[in-house]
């Protein structure tokens, strides 16, 4: 009875939580700004353009309204000037904010790209490139001046947003200027939500700055209060730091993996402030699958023997190319956060071992500007001179044949000292090429040690980021490549891993949803359970909607003790299953069909027809 009557009340309880999640409903999603220091083909310095560029493409292909504002810099990264123009961004207006004392006026470009509207704010004082190298004033000033541009843009052009994005440190200010009359009244925004995306948030790349002794904590520019930007229990001289100001004033803070967010809730210097905020949010990229696929087909060499081949003749000036030798690629920048250093420190001795029956090619630019970068690039050109037929790099001059590489590569090189998420093993899957990485981040999550046995996995890992572990996983990967069997299915597996456009743009949406405490419109197909025991790891979804080829990750809802996740599927019948720590599970008290191909039993549901997903259940 006793059983019976908890029994009773949970079901009351559960009718009045549905009861208050439908009057909470009356909130939308209408419309989301991402503000952003970088994008796409503009003005990308790193993975950050590339993401929000194509995330925000993905969505806008989901039906949502989708504003991006970003720097119209004097000169982008390649030194171009006047680069919107091709694209047909127009100037369309002017407006004028402050900074500190001073009147500032920007001048506004607009246009549209794949239904996302782009927005680009230009003044070159203050945007003369992507992360120029000034001092503490001037960083703070044009950190200012962008946040302060992008809201009084969303005010002019009446458009205030349901969720506004910010991207890492350089937007940091925007959330705090939209509630604090240091920028207008705070009732504006007020029924906006923040979210910021920290892409890395390494203490290098949390954009402190230290004014000069004279300068104090830079008020006079920012206006701001200065616990905000400069830790009050810091004795030492002052660290002004955005990414601080965008933590505490964000509704809640994102990344681009899941073990990156742990990471950092585990051991960022910012942690005790991550910590406090609600749910925060973690979802690996991916790229538009489709959309690369036909970009590597229109290649001139598009199978992976002929990209291979090409590779070998333009960049090792082999006249009769060879299958048999293994090759092993990077495509980055070559600074110490890539650990660009392992690769040149051991392809000598990796070259010797091999008798010279192996070939490593890394496309970058090195600074001379930096240690890191002037031995890195030492190290090519002796590399390059002494062994022609074995190694090539040129790190003067900008690399362009990222594609070919992706493609003709036997194996992609990650050896990230650290690394949020990662683009480029999705670029290598999408390929069927397999990815060597540190054990890092993102990549953590994304690159699966190949099992000889059991044949899953797509890439080789190391723990350690040591000369010796690096060594250890080539070797491995060139035992597998001589095995032609295994390489082949290793491929295959490099494949079917990518993760696309398409599942990132939904993990996303739904997450923009239950910021804004509401359904999609036209409603969302719920999936939740409840493990019988805490799962040590990854928790994901897998069905026909996605082809059974990406898992869909499922998060805790940690007041219900539930895994959850909202798909808004179109109309349709769908056959699903759960994944849990790398094992399959079926549910109890869903319906089941058996699959009349591979026998296997899954789940069912029918979209559209008015049923949802049933009740919590247990797994068995």
């Amino acid at each position: 009875a006793a059983a019976a009557a908890a029994a009773a009340a949970a079901g009351v309880r559960g009718r009045s939580l549905a009861s208050a999640v439908l009057r909470s409903n009356q909130e939308t999603l209408s419309h989301v700004v991402f503000v952003t220091p970088e994008l796409g083909k503009w003005s990308t310095v790193g993975g950050l353009g590339v993401m929000v560029d194509e995330l925000t493409q993905g969505l806008a292909s989901l039906g949502l309204q989708v504003t991006v504002i970003s720097p119209y810099y004097d000169r982008n990264r390649k030194g171009a000037s006047d680069y919107l123009a091709a694209d047909g961004i127009r100037w369309t207006r002017n407006i004028r904010t402050s900074v500190g004392a001073e009147s500032v006026e920007l001048g506004v470009h607009e246009g549209h790209a794949r239904g996302v509207r782009v927005l680009f704010l230009h003044n070159a004082r203050f945007f003369p490139k992507p992360y120029p190298d000034t001092g503490a004033a001037d960083t703070a000033a044009a950190l200012v001046l962008m946040a302060k541009g992008a809201l009084e843009l969303m005010c002019q052009l009446r458009l205030i947003p349901s969720v506004v994005v910010t991207n890492d440190w350089f937007t940091g200010l925007v959330p705090a200027y939209a509630k604090s009359p240091a920028f207008g009244s705070p009732s504006v925004f007020q029924r906006t939500a923040f979210l910021h995306i920290a892409h890395n948030l390494d203490p290098s790349y949390e954009g402190r700055q230290y004014p000069q002794p004279w300068e104090g904590a830079l008020e006079e520019l920012h206006r701001l209060p200065p616990s905000l930007l400069v830790d009050p229990y810091w004795t030492g001289p002052v660290v002004w730091n955005p990414s601080r100001c965008a933590v505490l004033r964000s509704d809640t803070w994102a990344t681009v993996s899941n073990s990156y967010k742990e990471d950092l809730l585990r051991s960022s210097p910012l942690a005790p402030l991550l910590a406090t905020a609600p749910m925060p949010f973690g979802h690996p990229n991916g790229i538009p699958v489709a959309a690369r696929r036909a970009a590597l087909l229109a290649l001139p060499t598009n199978t992976h023997a002929a990209a291979k081949a090409a590779l070998q003749r333009k960049y090792f000036g082999m006249a009769h190319p060879d299958p048999q030798l293994p090759l092993f690629s990077f495509v980055g920048r070559i600074t110490e956060q890539k650990g660009v250093h392992l690769i040149v420190d051991t392809a000598e001795l990796l070259i010797q071992h091999f008798h010279g029956r192996v070939q490593f090619l890394v496309g970058g630019m090195a600074s001379s500007a930096d240690r890191y970068g002037l031995h890195c690039a030492s190290k090519m050109w002796y590399l390059r001179r002494r062994y022609p037929g074995s190694f090539w790099a040129d790190p003067t001059a900008f690399f362009t044949d990222g594609p070919l590489v992706n493609l003709g590569s036997d194996f992609g090189l990650m050896p990230s000292l650290f690394e949020p998420g990662g683009i480029v093993q999705q670029e290598m899957f999408v390929a069927g090429t397999p990815v060597i990485a540190f054990r890092t981040g993102g990549l953590k999550d994304t690159v699966i040690e190949f099992d000889r046995r059991s044949l899953e996995g797509n890439g080789f890992t190391f723990h350690a980021h040591q000369h010796e572990d690096f060594v250890q996983a080539v070797k491995r990967a060139v035992d597998v490549f001589n095995d032609g069997a295994q390489y082949e299915r290793l491929r295959a597996n490099a494949e079917a891993s990518v993760i696309d456009l398409t599942t990132v743009s939904w993990g996303w949406f739904a997450e923009f949803h239950r910021l804004r405490r509401c359904l999609p419109a036209g409603g969302a197909t719920l999936f939740k359970f409840r493990p019988p025991v805490p799962p040590r790891g990854a928790v994901q979804l897998w069905g026909s909607f996605t082809a059974w080829k990406e898992a869909v990750p499922m998060a805790l809802d940690e007041q219900l003790g539930e895994y959850v996740c909202a798909l808004a599927l179109p109309k349709g019948f769908y056959t699903y299953k759960f994944k849990v720590d790398g094992e399959w599970h079926l549910a109890s008290g869903f319906p089941v069909v058996r699959d009349p191909d591979s026998g296997a039993s899954n789940h069912c549901i029918s979209v559209g027809d008015g049923q949802t997903h049933p009740t919590v259940p247990d797994l068995v």
